[in-house]
């Protein structure tokens, strides 16, 4: 079986750390697999195993008849395209139909819209093949996309957890991860900091700089210059975790979300709004953890309580995330695939 894993370009993002995380596992199980991604170069390029192949393609423009025609002889070597995210999908599938490109090609959508058709992705460039990061994604392709059931596949995501080897004398303090934009809300873990006798860590990238500077605007009108640090340039978040006493995850509209795993995975207790797969897997185990509301006193309460968690994350990480169990999810989906 050969494998070709696409994406567009390995900025940091969710989906391109599962693009990532995916494609070494395939590796190190002695997988078949290449990959391929448009731009090069992006920050998470440097997380794929060096013994990976990346096929040179390097794509100047979506509307260039060459680099499509390009395209279509690299994909007919494969048995499985698996692309990465809705745009490459509708791209990979363009080509495919000009080209006359046999090879089966999944769709793997990370995206946490549902209420916006991308343009044909129901009628004309439809996926055959679907694979969702959640149940929600994997109803609406069935009802929305008239993808067959039996070909739309449900993998949640995955984090591979990294030791920590480098004691901390101290944890202090509490940390939010996501690129700094108004879905992540980090403006509301900003707003709950006079109330808390600590300080605040945004791990992020700027993505949304007029964001960015409503936030700079909130921390100078709440006097919390000393309180709030931002770190924009961090590419593995695990290895900080171990510095803090909690975390919070105020995102308001979320797939995953994937740091939630890498909490569990380093054993740091959390506060989170309920959104996305992974809450709904971890609210299992972890009710006193999520929140269903924006009420900074109710916020502040659960934080509050967190002080007694003496639960294993770890095992609670280990029972559901194990990289060896998404793994093989995975290629049980490739052989159901191949034998249609």
């Amino acid at each position: 079986m050969r494998v070709l894993q696409v994406i567009d370009k390995l900025n940091v993002g969710g989906a391109e750390r599962i693009f990532v995380t995916l494609s070494n596992l395939l590796f190190q199980k002695n997988i078949n697999v290449d990959v391929l991604i448009f731009i090069n170069n992006g920050k998470l390029q440097q997380d794929l195993n060096n013994k990976i192949n990346i096929i040179d393609f390097q794509r100047q423009s979506k509307f260039s008849f060459k680099n499509a025609k390009q395209l279509s002889l690299i994909l007919k070597n494969y048995d499985i395209i698996h692309t990465h995210m809705r745009h490459v999908f509708r791209y990979v599938k363009v080509v495919s139909l000009v080209f006359n490109v046999k090879t089966k090609i999944i769709l793997h959508d990370h995206s946490s819209n549902t209420k916006k058709i991308p343009f044909l992705l129901n009628s004309f460039l439809s996926p055959k093949y679907y694979i969702g990061v959640s149940n929600n994604l994997k109803e609406w392709a069935i009802s929305t996309l008239n993808i067959q059931k039996k070909f739309c596949f449900l993998l949640h995501n995955v984090v591979v957890s990294i030791d920590n080897c480098d004691e901390v004398k101290k944890k202090e303090g509490a940390v939010v991860v996501g690129n700094i934009k108004p879905d992540k809300n980090q403006l509301f873990a900003i707003q709950l900091l006079p109330q808390l006798n600590t300080s605040l860590t945004i791990i992020g990238q700027i993505q949304d700089i007029d964001y960015f500077n409503s936030l700079i605007r909130e921390i100078e009108k709440l006097s919390l210059q000393n309180k709030v640090t931002f770190i924009h340039n961090e590419f593995n978040v695990q290895k900080r975790l171990n510095n803090f006493q909690f975390a919070l995850s105020t995102s308001i509209r979320e797939s995953g979300p994937l740091v939630l795993i890498e909490f569990v995975a380093q054993s740091l207790p959390f506060i989170a709004f309920n959104t996305g797969e992974i809450s709904l897997i971890l609210n299992k185990d972890l009710p006193n953890f999520f929140i269903n509301n924006f009420e900074q006193q109710k916020w502040i309460e659960k934080i509050n309580n967190l002080k007694e968690n003496n639960i294993d994350l770890k095992s609670i990480y280990d029972k559901n995330f194990a990289p060896n169990l998404y793994l093989q999810k995975c290629l049980n989906i490739y052989k159901e695939i191949l034998n249609s």
